[in-house]
């Protein structure tokens, strides 16, 4: 009987803890109605596959991006870097089954990358992306977060129904991803 009452204790108790900061953010930014649909170049999440890839290559066409190593990504340079500094933003929608856009997968490096070359390395591009993400995607900054399942060192922004981690994927990317979270908790959206 005691063992009964402690397991139900235990579980009232697990139940009442307050919910994470991480939790309590989401919560916010999608109840509070502000949704975002622009993401960069104008594209928008929503966006069915053909529309992206119509846009990526009208983009490719005025010259503003080209495609990525192994034609995986499309590739934009960063601009007004100075020299021995140019980054490279390696970008590509992820879309759900029915082909709509609900984010875009981020790889940032530097154009003169080496393995020996240790001012170019990963952890140098991570501080220049997130503070170009920020520009694109003005709001609130980068928190870290603490999470078994994001890699070490990752960061977190969300601004209405847009989330970006970011984090150092490698000695020579950083990875980051912008997703819909009205399409992870649709529970939520108001």
């Amino acid at each position: 009987m005691l063992n009964r009452f402690t397991t139900i204790l235990f579980i009232f108790l697990i139940s009442c803890q307050d919910p994470s900061n991480y939790d309590e953010l989401v919560r916010y930014e999608l109840t509070n109605g502000n949704y975002i649909e622009s993401v960069q170049f104008g594209l928008k999440l929503g966006d069915t596959k053909k529309d992206f890839f119509v846009k990526a290559w009208e983009l490719n066409n005025e010259g503003k991006v080209t495609h990525g190593p192994n034609n995986d990504f499309i590739a934009y340079e960063l601009q007004n870097m100075p020299e021995g500094r140019r980054i490279n933003h390696l970008f590509y929608g992820i879309f759900n089954n029915d082909d709509i856009m609900t984010g875009l997968d981020m790889r940032f490096y530097f154009l003169g990358w080496a393995p020996w070359n240790d001012s170019l390395q990963s952890n140098k591009v991570l501080p220049v992306a997130m503070k170009k993400l920020i520009e694109w995607y003005p709001g609130n900054d980068f928190s870290l977060i603490e999470n078994k399942n994001i890699p070490d060192q990752s960061y977190v922004k969300i601004d209405g129904n847009r989330q970006i981690v970011i984090h150092i994927m490698d000695d020579r990317y950083v990875r980051a991803q912008l997703i819909d979270l009205r399409y992870k908790y649709p529970n939520l959206v108001r």
